[in-house]
């Protein structure tokens, strides 16, 4: 019985759904040392300094009596919610990655995370205020205007705080991640004895002579073994680059083979043709392709 021929189907044909399942991108974790933490501190610090020094000056140009002390406690416990807040808003940036489950989800993540930090940042520091004003003698006012107009004030801002944490995570971790070291000959880099893959939070390392075919899917390129596919972010043109001195050959615009497995190849009259794999499998060619990979043999 013959079997059939693979066309280059979307991920997950020929045993492909479990292999584009696991190699699917890692969530991201954003780790920063203590220090840049301690100078993050001491902006928010500078900056509530700042804030609260123009509304004391402006309060007295106007013949407001308002105590020190009130801006004080009004400025510390705003940056004291969004420092506690900010681990929590990397967290969530961390997980809307764009690779892993695309901009229209990332942008609705966003828009929820913003909505959350403004409810928290200030639902959290008017319970601190109305916990401190009596303990200095006061008693904190929560104002005259109306709630939609104070919150529409208040969310203005934390939108602009949120965004700000939300890309300067990414530009940050950016700026701290350690480059590759690479090391090449003067002619070309040696073939690699193995082959790395992402699975989840693991890492896998193929052996190449396990590969029978590998094939274009999308952003990634499906790698299929004789048990198994798996998916590796990666042009097809580089991974043939990558894998040339280890006997893969291009037979289709969107297809490698390895060399070492094919049994036997056959030509129809359009000029295509078909390779047999030494596992029975059949994969289908373009004419022109045909000559390298029977001069590769």
């Amino acid at each position: 019985m013959t079997a059939p021929v693979t066309n280059g189907g979307p991920p997950g044909m020929n045993g492909g759904t479990h292999g584009a399942l696991d190699a699917m991108p890692e969530i991201h974790v954003f780790r920063f040392p203590a220090w840049m933490w301690i100078a993050y501190a001491g902006i928010l610090l500078a900056v509530a300094a700042l804030v609260g020094s123009s509304y004391w000056i402006e309060a007295g140009r106007v013949g407001l009596a308002l105590p020190l002390w009130h801006i004080v406690v009004n400025e510390l416990t705003s940056i004291v919610i969004v420092f506690a807040v900010t681990p929590v808003v990397f967290a969530w940036t961390a997980r809307l990655d764009p690779r892993r489950i695309g901009w229209p989800r990332v942008l609705l993540g966003h828009a929820a995370g913003m909505a959350a930090f403004g409810i928290v940042h200030i639902g959290g520091m008017t319970l601190l205020r109305l916990a401190i004003y009596p303990l200095l003698g006061g008693s904190y006012d929560l104002g005259e205007d109306p709630l939609t107009t104070g919150l529409i004030y208040e969310g203005r801002k934390d939108a602009l705080a949120y965004a700000a944490m939300a890309i300067g995570a990414w530009l940050l971790a950016a700026a701290l991640r350690k480059p590759a070291t690479v090391v090449e000959s003067p002619a070309r880099v040696a073939a690699p004895r193995r082959l790395e893959i992402r699975d989840g939070a693991r890492r896998v390392w193929l052996d190449p002579a396990e590969i029978l075919w590998a094939e274009a899917a999308g952003n990634y390129v499906e790698l299929h073994l004789a048990g198994r596919s798996w998916l590796q972010r990666q042009t097809l043109a580089a991974l043939e680059e990558q894998l040339a001195d280890q006997g893969f050959v291009r037979i289709h615009r969107s297809r490698l083979v390895n060399r070492h497995r094919v049994r036997d190849i056959t030509s129809n009259d359009s000029g295509d043709f078909t390779v047999t794999l030494d596992d029975g499998r059949q994969i289908a060619g373009g004419r022109r392709w045909r000559d390298a990979l029977l001069q590769a043999g």
